[in-house]
């Protein structure tokens, strides 16, 4: 069978046509018989994000309303009337590809909106959140050297799973397992810290399940914090420890602890900040 060729140009949004930012938004084919055929991305997002006052709906409408305002067109009178259509501009050169049948043919496109349209899909993991305590914490066991990745080793590793979707913000073992849960009330938000606190009373009680032996250590910081009394009592209920972070005197008895199931002691911190 004689394969069909098709030509076809990117069609881009230019929110302000006097500038030259755009989002790649579908493509305009061109078949052998005449005929015009659009095809827009799966997702407009994008287009959204750079122009928040776009009708997407009345985008998408173009997908069958162009091909027949192009109805009789030659394809390069057709070009020409793209390449300056409102805020949509077409590519000044043309691709093109070959395909056999239909399922061949919305293969190519698939191929192509993927290629020149579909916004790329980040390789990034995903990230949880963490507190400037978190941040502190983590700063300061890197500092004595305790921070690490094998936990076997005597090291304090970071979300360590303990049980079903429950992570562990740092845990160590050396025999006994210890989990450490921090709580940052220093915060204009109390709802999110109320829903914070449950999450780690869930988590340390997860860990007294997990393991036959444990040690379990609660850090609040945020002195001032009127939920401090409340959210002290709720993690002295879940943990054998609880400090706070800006005493000095409960931070080096947490850090020999620490320091004594790791093997190396270190240093008394300062007085945090």
């Amino acid at each position: 069978m004689t394969p069909n060729i098709a030509h076809y140009g990117v069609l881009s949004h230019y929110p302000q046509p006097n500038r030259t930012e755009h989002a790649n938004i579908g493509i305009v084919v061109f078949l052998a018989d005449g005929s015009v055929r659009v095809h827009f991305g799966q997702d407009l997002k994008k287009l959204r994000a750079m122009d928040p006052q776009v009708d997407l709906d009345a985008v998408r409408s173009w997908e069958s309303g162009l091909p027949k305002m192009l109805a009789g067109q030659t394809q390069e009178q057709a070009t020409a009337y793209l390449r300056n259509f409102g805020q949509w501009k077409l590519s000044p050169t043309l691709g093109k590809f070959s395909y056999t049948d239909e399922d061949k043919y919305l293969q190519r496109v698939a191929n192509a909106l993927h290629s020149l349209v579909s916004a790329p899909k980040s390789d990034r993991r995903e990230r949880a959140e963490v507190s400037r305590l978190h941040m502190d914490l983590k700063t300061a066991f890197n500092a004595k050297g305790w921070l690490g990745r094998d936990i076997d080793n005597h090291e304090i590793v970071e979300r360590y799973p303990i049980g079903p979707m429950t992570t562990a913000e740092f845990a160590l073992q050396n025999g006994r397992l210890h989990v450490i849960e921090s709580l940052d009330l220093r915060t204009t938000n109390p709802s999110a810290k109320r829903h914070d606190a449950r999450s780690k009373a869930l988590t340390l009680d997860m860990a007294r399940k997990a393991a036959k032996n444990t040690a379990r250590y609660a850090i609040l910081a945020g002195i001032d914090s009127p939920m401090m009394s409340e959210a002290k009592a709720l993690m002295e209920d879940y943990s054998e420890h609880v400090y706070t972070w800006e005493s000095a005197a409960d931070m080096n008895e947490l850090m020999g602890l620490l320091g004594k199931a790791t093997g190396k002691p270190g240093m008394p911190l300062p007085l945090p900040h």
